[in-house]
Parts: structure tokens; sequence; C-alpha cells
């Protein structure tokens, strides 16, 4: 069954699934800057866009472009910021 969330006043909003066990989410980052906590790992690839990303080891943001993919360790926060719109996948191991 396909999960709706939202988080950040309806800024970020994804879709949640799972297929071969493995779940997921497809979603849409508005403009902005937002921190982001981890329960498992995480694999989010670049649909559409560029993220900037500050991950948990750097004190940096590094871009993110379309086709690119970082991966956050589970109980990790991260920080995205973004100057238009962003689509992204996500998939949690």
């Amino acid at each position: 069954m396909i999960k709706v969330n939202e988080y950040y006043e309806g800024k970020v909003k994804s879709l949640g699934e799972t297929l071969d066990n493995t779940p997921f989410t497809v979603g849409i980052i508005e403009p902005g800057e937002y921190t982001f906590s981890t329960e498992k790992e995480e694999h989010v690839s670049v649909v559409h866009g560029v993220m900037a990303v500050k991950l948990p080891e750097s004190t940096d943001f590094k871009e993110y472009k379309q086709g690119e993919t970082f991966i956050v360790a589970p109980g990790k926060s991260f920080t995205v910021k973004m100057d238009k719109p962003v689509s992204y996948l996500c998939i949690y191991k």
C-alpha cells in the first residue's frame, strides 16, 4: 500500500512503497534547507534538479545532480538545500 509522507509544512512530500522487501520513497522537495535523520541506510538518488547535501562526516555541502546518488548510514542526520524544486528516489537498506 502506498504511504504518503509530508514534512516541513508540506515543502517536502513523498510517496512510499515496498518492492522485493525493500522500502523506497519518491518525492519532491521545494526550495529551502532541510535536515533529516535516518533509521536505516539511505541511498538517495536525484531524479531531476540539483541538490546540495551536507553529509554527517562533512562540514561542507556537495552538489548532486540528476542521476547521482549519495548514501547516509543509519542513525545519522544530513542536510539538503536547493534553489529550485528537486525530485528524488530514496531506497532504504
